[in-house]
């Protein structure tokens, strides 16, 4: 057998065959193996390739849809129908993130529109908000899928929500079906959904970080959320009326100090419950499919227990050993394939064969 470091130095981003059912990779067997490497194998990237669209939210701030540009041969094959999937990356991420810039190029690649979100102060949207984004920002996704129905309105609309982004999507599908949104939103035109590993219990989430066997990840997410706060504490005032002490020592301090006030919730209680997508899940209307792994460390699968769906239109797909947004695997040759992205991409063009047929 090859040494592990050895096989994910390969490109295996272009690669193009039937996905199989995911086999994690013999070296990584474990789920925090899986999700421990996700920060340590970024593998190949795209170069970047898009137009940036400014979405205007409804308190006046603003995030950046970075649209990817297909190459010339195939965006001439475009048309008022041709499909636009909406991709949105997870806590600490942004349109930058690996996972999401693959596989927005290979959606381009193959004659799809692509739109990589910036959740609200993120990556090209630093300057336009000052509040932070947060697990429970369905307003802002509305005001997203409100630009891409007026920027494109004969297109079917698919959206994915990776991780915190997860929990964002099946809460505005819910509460777009249930008239809950402060501002109706078209969900008719969202022809599916997709949410990876979706925190939908945040009370769950935060307690299942605090444990012991997590501290490496809560390290990992703090050392990355300082760096933005720090970032965020030099553009607006609103972060500098905070105090920095005493040392934050999990994520639910750091939402207590942070998140919740600058978002309108009383504290991080109330964010959590407000915030969770769980109790909207029976009211989603829109074709959706929750991928969950028994293995993630990050979500607990308790979360998922006794979940309320609405079993005409929504579904979940368990796997084993793939951990948080890992899933590390092996192709009919036994190669590492980064699976996650290639069912991400099946799941879309499966979605767009489905409404060629219909």
């Amino acid at each position: 057998m090859k040494p592990l470091n050895s096989i994910l130095t390969k490109q295996d981003a272009t690669r193009n065959m039937e996905l199989l059912p995911y086999r994690p990779h013999l070296l990584l067997r474990s789920g925090h193996l899986q999700t421990l490497m996700v920060g340590v194998l970024f593998g190949w990237r795209p170069p970047y390739a898009a137009r940036q669209i400014s979405i205007p939210l409804e308190d006046n701030d603003a995030l950046i849809a970075h649209e990817e540009l297909a190459p010339p041969a195939i965006a001439k094959g475009f048309d008022d129908s041709t499909p636009l999937n909406i991709l949105i990356h997870g806590l600490g991420g942004d349109h930058s993130s690996p996972y999401l810039q693959r596989i927005a190029y290979r959606m381009a690649q193959r004659g799809q529109r692509v739109w990589r979100v910036d959740l609200r102060g993120s990556g090209a949207g630093l300057d336009l908000a000052w509040r932070p984004p947060h697990a429970g920002s369905s307003e802002d996704l509305a005001s997203v899928v409100r630009a891409a129905c007026q920027h494109y309105p004969l297109a079917p609309i698919r959206i994915v929500g990776f991780s915190l982004s997860g929990n964002i999507v099946l809460k505005m599908l819910g509460e777009a079906a249930a008239g809950a949104l402060r501002q109706p939103v078209d969900f008719g035109r969202i022809s599916s959904a997709l949410a990876i590993a979706p925190p939908v219990d945040l009370h769950l989430c935060a307690a299942n970080m605090e444990r012991f066997s997590r501290k490496v990840y809560t390290r990992f997410y703090l050392r990355v959320l300082d760096g933005q706060v720090e970032t965020r504490r030099a553009r607006w005032p609103q972060w500098n009326q905070i105090a920095r002490q005493p040392s934050i020592r999990t994520i639910r301090e750091f939402d207590e100090r942070y998140t919740a006030p600058l978002s309108g919730f009383a504290n991080a209680a109330e964010y959590y419950t407000r915030a969770s997508a769980k109790p909207w899940l029976q009211h989603i209307q829109t074709p959706t499919t929750l991928l969950i792994d028994r293995n993630d460390p990050i979500v607990d699968l308790q979360a998922f227990d006794a979940l309320q769906l609405n079993s005409d239109t929504t579904r979940t797909v368990h796997t084993k050993l793939g951990g948080h947004m890992g899933y590390f695997g092996r192709d009919s040759q036994g190669k590492l394939l980064r699976w996650m992205e290639h069912y991400v991409e099946h799941h879309l063009l499966d979605c767009n064969s489905s409404s060629n047929h219909a």
